[in-house]
């Protein structure tokens, strides 16, 4: 690994390809169920998927900070067409999505052994959520049984709708966080802008 990167960058270039993978499961479902012929091709050319390359040979070594700032903005970008797109118009779909998002997660669940603060945090080892110095959660709580934190600036809105928000993001993330931590006892709500993970009681 060049010396100029560490840890937090490969863990940034995981989350960038680990939603590509997100939206990939979306175009994939699409071509499955006939919905479209060309959203590949238009996903690729509004915003093309990160190259899974060694990251040393891929970054702008005189610029990290920037590309993988605008690696992160491709791949919010790249989400949002592609879900954004299958949803115009087909509201019903969501819940296809949803399953989808959910039975991605489910294929490598997250140990059952976890409590709610370190589900929290492999959970949010996986997912984007914009750049480390953009942190977006405002935490309320934090131990073994519950976790509960605000959404600040959202990192994703503004790569969706001004109509829809990101909430449409957030009903399909919803649906990958209960992929994993199903069977765990764990459970995530969300009312709004405060989420919760809470071990399940009785």
């Amino acid at each position: 690994m060049s010396a100029f990167l560490g840890p937090i960058h490969e863990k940034m270039y995981r989350r960038i390809l680990y939603q590509d993978r997100m939206a990939q499961a979306l175009l994939d479902l699409a071509v499955k169920n006939g919905w479209t012929g060309d959203l590949q091709e238009q996903a690729d050319a509004e915003a093309p998927a990160a190259s899974p390359g060694p990251l040393e040979t891929l970054i702008d070594q005189s610029n990290i900070h920037g590309w993988l700032s605008e690696a992160v903005a491709g791949s919010e970008r790249r989400f949002a067409f592609i879900a954004g797109k299958l949803l115009s118009g087909h509201p019903g779909r969501l819940g296809v999505l949803q399953d989808a998002m959910k039975e991605l997660r489910r294929q490598s669940a997250l140990s059952k052994a976890l409590d709610a603060e370190q589900s929290f945090e492999a959970i949010h080892d996986i997912l984007l959520d914009g750049m480390p110095c953009d942190f977006p959660f405002q935490m309320e709580e934090t131990g073994p049984d519950t976790v509960a934190w605000n959404m600040g600036v959202c990192p994703h809105a503004s790569h969706w709708p001004k109509e829809s928000g990101a909430e449409p993001y957030y009903q399909l993330r919803d649906a990958w966080v209960e992929g994993a931590l199903e069977g765990s006892g764990i459970l995530h709500t969300r009312s709004g802008n405060r989420h919760t993970m809470q071990r399940g009681r009785g």
